[in-house]
């Protein structure tokens, strides 16, 4: 079993509240209590558990409930908007872009009202809502079944579109990035719609304030090596910036 498949095993044990034994974990997965306390360290810096001796418990308030639009976009606001002025720059009157659901991607949205000949292909209602009145955006709502936490379209109508639609640039917000796990999202239907947008798009541009480095949702929809730019802020950890430059990421930041 390879690093990715335990480390989620392991993450989904610990999000249920059961404190874990590295000598349990050891004989369900088939590797070495050393290979085990190893991923335990890597998930305690992530801020996913708490090392005990002997084994690991959740955190506090471990298992945590997806936050809503509303609950998220008072968070970090002045981050989510230097963030967004900066990906608005990456923006050429011309372009087709995708915009999938979170409060910053919103943000850029707000920014791009006035802008000429720009395709925007979305899943989310408030950003269909936020262009509609623009003349010089062709708006391209994808449809679907709507996710009241996020306003996300998702399901089979949504994933139809996507498979038919190609931009250049998809602005994509997270809920978690991290080197290992890539980018992840609490919902497994709109991660797998989000999957669809990075296969979508030429440059994938992912929009996250520090508060989303170093976290891990429950569904993975990308690795670290399809991000193509990240745009976060100053208070971004230096060594994942470092990692992530490494890696041939192209990292800005306000």
């Amino acid at each position: 079993m390879i690093s990715v498949q335990r480390r989620k095993i392991i993450i989904d044990k610990i999000s249920s509240g059961t404190p874990l034994s590295v000598t349990d974990l050891s004989r369900e997965l088939g590797v070495s209590p050393m290979t085990i306390r190893r991923d335990l360290s890597s998930l305690e810096k992530e801020g996913l558990l708490a090392r005990t001796h002997g084994g690991a418990v959740p955190v506090s308030g471990g298992s945590e409930e997806e936050p809503s639009f509303n609950e998220k976009k008072d968070k970090f606001p002045a981050e989510k908007l230097a963030i967004a002025r900066k990906a608005a720059e990456l923006v050429q009157d011309g372009d087709t872009i995708l915009l999938n659901a979170g409060t910053t991607v919103t943000a850029l949205a707000q920014l791009l009202k006035d802008r000429q000949h720009l395709t925007v292909v979305t899943n989310t209602v408030n950003i269909a809502m936020e262009l509609a009145q623009s003349e010089g955006i062709n708006l391209v709502l994808t449809g679907g079944n709507m996710r009241t936490r996020s306003y996300a379209m998702v399901g089979s109508l949504t994933e139809k579109v996507l498979r038919e639609v190609h931009v250049q640039k998809a602005f994509l917000g997270v809920n978690g990035i991290s080197i290992e796990h890539g980018l992840t999202t609490p919902n497994m239907t709109e991660a797998h719609t989000n999957s669809l947008m990075v296969q979508a798009a030429d440059a994938i541009i992912v929009l996250a304030d520090h508060s989303k480095i170093g976290r891990v949702a429950l569904s993975r929809f990308a690795s670290i090596g399809d991000v193509t730019t990240l745009i976060t802020d100053s208070a971004a950890p230096p060594e994942f910036i470092e990692e992530l430059a490494r890696r041939g990421v192209d990292v800005i930041v306000v």
